[in-house]
C-alpha cells in the first residue's frame, strides 16, 4: 500500500515538477560522489609526499658545532665565551682548504698531548718520546730570503672569534703570516684546521691581567699578578688545553697584550712551563723586558687595526724601515678588521720589490731571553769608547705610543737602539 501510494504521489506530480526533483536529485548525487573522490585523492596525494620527503632526508649525522656570527661574536665578553669548555667538533671535510704548494701544518700528534684530569676531550701539550717539540713540529715553512733582504713577521691576534675575518685572513694573506687563536675563541678547532692546512702556523693567546685593569678585563681565566700560584697555574693549563697544535703561546689578546702579568715577577713560572713543554713565547708588548727562561722572541711593533686605509699603509710603511733598519721586525696587529685585512693583503704582494721577506713569526723567535729590543739571535753590539770622556749619555728610551690609552691596542713600537760610533770616531783624540 505505501509503494502504491509513492507511486501515485510521483504520478500526480506535473511534468515540471518531476523534472525538477530528477534534476537537482542527479545535481546532489554527483556532487556527493565528487566530494568523496576529491577526499580519496587528497589522502593518497599526502601519503606519497610524506614517503618521498623521508626518503629524501640524509641520515642522522653527528651535528657540527657551527661559529657565532661575526657581529655576535665580536660582541661577547670574554666572561660570555669562557663558558665554552666542551670538546670542539670537528668539521666533516677540509680538503677543499688545501693550498697547492703550501705545505700543511702537521696534525697534533698523540705522543705530544697529555691528558688533561677530569676534562676529557682535553689535552696539554708535551714534549714527545724522541724530544720532538712543539715549537719545531707545529712552525710554518721558512721561505728562501735572499741575501741582503730585510726579514719581517706578523701576527694577527683574534683568529677564531669571526668566523668571515678569519677565512678570509686563512684564505688571501700568505702562508707565512702566523695567527693567534684566543683561549676563549668559540670555534677554535675548526678554524686552526683551515690554517693548519693552508700552511698558517698558530699561535695560542694566553689571557693575561693588563695594566688597564679593572677598565680592560682579559676573562675569568686570565692569569694574574694578585692571584696565587696555584690559581694561575690552573688558568694556564685551562688555557694550553682549549686546542692543539699550536707553536707557542703570546700575551696578544685580541688588541690587549696583559702587560702587567707579562712582566710581573709571577710570569716566571708560566716561562719555566712553557719551555718545559717545548712551546715558544712571543712578548707582544714592544719595548718590555721578556722574563723566564722560556725560548721566544720580541714584538718590535704592534699596529692598530681600526685605522683607515691611509693608516694602516702608514704603519706598514713603518714596519717596512724598522726591518730595513735593524735586519728584522716583528709586528702583532689584532683584533682583526675588514680594512686591514684588504690592505696587508695587498702589501704582501709588493714587498718583494721593496728587498723585505715576510717569514713566519716562528723563525724570529728562536733565542733564549734577551732585551726587549733585539728580537733575534743576531744582537747588536755597540762599540763603546774606552774613555769615559767620550761616552755620550745614556739617552732616555721609552716606547713610543700614538692613540688613546684605553684597553684597545695603540700603535706601539720598540725604541732603536743608539747608533755605534765608526772606528775612526772611536779612535780621534777628544777635543780640549
Amino acid at each position: 500500500m505505501e509503494g502504491a501510494a509513492v507511486t501515485s504521489l510521483w504520478q500526480r506530480l506535473p511534468p515540471n515538477g518531476r523534472l525538477f526533483v530528477r534534476f537537482w536529485g542527479g545535481v546532489s548525487l554527483l556532487a556527493l560522489l565528487a566530494g568523496i573522490g576529491l577526499q580519496e585523492l587528497a589522502s593518497r596525494h599526502h601519503s606519497a609526499a610524506t614517503t618521498a620527503s623521508d626518503q629524501s632526508k640524509p641520515s642522522a649525522a653527528p651535528q657540527i658545532a657551527q661559529p657565532q656570527p661575526a657581529k655576535e661574536t665580536a660582541e661577547k665578553s670574554p666572561e660570555a665565551v669562557a663558558t665554552n669548555t666542551a670538546p670542539d667538533q670537528q668539521k666533516n671535510d677540509f680538503s677543499s682548504e688545501i693550498t697547492p704548494g703550501v705545505a700543511p701544518i702537521p696534525k697534533p700528534m698523540p705522543d705530544m698531548l697529555e691528558p688533561v684530569a677530569g676534562d676529557p676531550g682535553h689535552s696539554l701539550p708535551k714534549i714527545g718520546p724522541n724530544g720532538e717539540m712543539s715549537r719545531n713540529i707545529y712552525a710554518a715553512a721558512i721561505p728562501p730570503v735572499p741575501a741582503g733582504n730585510a726579514r719581517i713577521a706578523i701576527l694577527l691576534d683574534g683568529y677564531g672569534l669571526s668566523e668571515e675575518m678569519s677565512l678570509n685572513a686563512a684564505r688571501n694573506l700568505p702562508a707565512v703570516v702566523s695567527f693567534a687563536v684566543p683561549a676563549y675563541a668559540p670555534a677554535r678547532q675548526p678554524l686552526s684546521e683551515t690554517a693548519r692546512l693552508r700552511g698558517h702556523e698558530i699561535f695560542l693567546s694566553l689571557p693575561m691581567q693588563p695594566s688597564t685593569a679593572p677598565l680592560d678585563d682579559e676573562g675569568p681565566r686570565a692569569l694574574g699578578y694578585d692571584h696565587t700560584a696555584e690559581a694561575d697555574k690552573e688558568n694556564l693549563e685551562w688555557a694550553l688545553s682549549r686546542f692543539n697544535g699550536y707553536v707557542g703561546v703570546t700575551n696578544a689578546f685580541s688588541g690587549l697584550d696583559g702587560d702587567a702579568y707579562a712582566q710581573s715577577p709571577d710570569f716566571t713560572m708560566v716561562s719555566r712551563i712553557l719551555e718545559n713543554r717545548g712551546l715558544l713565547y712571543l712578548n707582544a708588548t714592544p719595548g718590555a723586558p721578556r722574563s723566564g727562561p722560556v725560548m721566544g722572541g720580541d714584538a718590535s711593533l704592534t699596529m692598530d687595526t681600526n685605522a683607515d686605509a691611509a693608516g694602516v699603509d702608514g704603519q706598514l710603511a713603518r714596519l717596512v724601515a724598522m726591518a730595513k733598519s735593524r735586519g728584522i721586525a716583528i709586528a702583532v696587529a689584532g683584533p682583526m678588521r675588514p680594512v686591514f685585512l684588504q690592505r696587508l693583503a695587498e702589501w704582501t704582494r709588493a714587498l718583494s720589490s721593496q728587498g723585505i721577506t715576510l717569514v713566519p713569526v716562528s723563525a724570529l723567535s728562536r733565542n733564549a731571553t734577551l732585551s726587549a729590543s733585539v728580537s733575534d739571535s743576531k744582537a747588536l753590539h755597540v762599540a763603546v769608547p774606552t774613555d769615559p770622556s767620550l761616552q755620550p749619555p745614556a739617552p732616555v728610551i721609552a716606547p713610543a705610543k700614538v692613540g688613546a690609552a684605553s684597553g684597545k691596542r695603540s700603535v706601539t713600537e720598540a725604541p732603536l737602539e743608539p747608533p755605534a760610533p765608526t772606528p775612526s770616531q772611536a779612535a780621534s783624540p777628544a777635543s780640549p
